[in-house]
């Protein structure tokens, strides 16, 4: 009689399992079949789950060639590859927190590209790309919808965790968009020049609106007639001259600029 060997899921060596941690779990961010168990049907297999994992596969391919080229070319590629690290570590982080403690496919990343291109569109106002825009949130609503239907009707854990997955992604998306057009702003304030987002400033003066503009040139007027044009800095000098460069110019003036 041949010996009995225990079944053991294909996709259990490649997803993250918190309870039993394995070398092939680390890589989880490229997996798309699910970490089945308790079947009779072989390694693992499961129709249902295996017709699942393809169109999880394919969503997430979809958006990784079609957004990921847009991300990339807005952040670079050293940028890219950290978010990807960041978005692996967090679905990781949230998936550990949740029952049966899995994570595994790369949907996380997949609705971090379809966000983060969704956003750089936007900011760049180009009608031209509302079709393509149109097109990444319906990879957004997508992936949450596979998500969700994956965690209600399959019944292994690891669903759960693909549920985590599909909510980490949109808000790293957004977060790392405010983040780097902070440092964007930030460089054009130390620098004089540079990009925020679309737009190339020139001055610290194109970053505020006229009524800012009109409180700080007070303020400096008034540093001069304490103390003298002598103590202004470099920077305030600078400022004063575009200001006062801007404020002459009418608010319709301003607005076809």
């Amino acid at each position: 009689m041949w010996p009995r060997f225990p079944v053991f899921p294909f996709g259990r060596l490649f997803a993250l399992d918190f309870s039993e941690m394995n070398l092939g779990g680390l890589l989880f961010p490229l997996t798309h079949y699910a970490p089945i168990s308790g079947t009779t049907l072989g390694a693992g297999f499961l129709p249902l789950d295996f017709l699942f994992s393809l169109l999880l596969f394919g969503l997430c391919g979809f958006s990784v060639l079609h957004c990921g080229p847009a991300v990339e070319a807005y952040y670079g590629t050293r940028r890219t590859v950290a978010t990807f690290i960041l978005c692996t570590l967090a679905h990781a982080t949230v998936a550990a927190a949740m029952p049966g403690g899995y994570a595994y496919s790369s949907l996380a990343y997949a609705t971090f590209l379809a966000v983060t291109s969704l956003l750089i569109n936007l900011e760049h106002r180009d009608e031209e790309s509302e079709a393509r825009a149109d097109l990444r949130v319906m990879v957004v609503l997508g992936g949450l919808v596979i998500a969700a239907m994956g965690a209600a009707f399959l019944s292994h854990p690891a669903y759960d965790g693909l549920l985590a997955a599909a909510c980490v992604g949109p808000v790293l998306a957004v977060t790392a968009f405010v983040v780097n057009r902070r440092l964007q702003m930030r460089r054009v304030r130390l620098r004089g020049e540079g990009n925020v987002g679309d737009l190339y400033f020139v001055d610290e003066v194109d970053l505020l609106t006229r009524h800012e503009v009109e409180s700080r040139m007070d303020r400096l007027l008034g540093k001069i007639a304490s103390t003298g044009m002598d103590s202004l800095t470099i920077e305030e000098r600078r400022f004063l001259k575009h200001a006062s460069q801007r404020l002459k110019r009418s608010p319709s003036e301003e607005t076809r600029a």
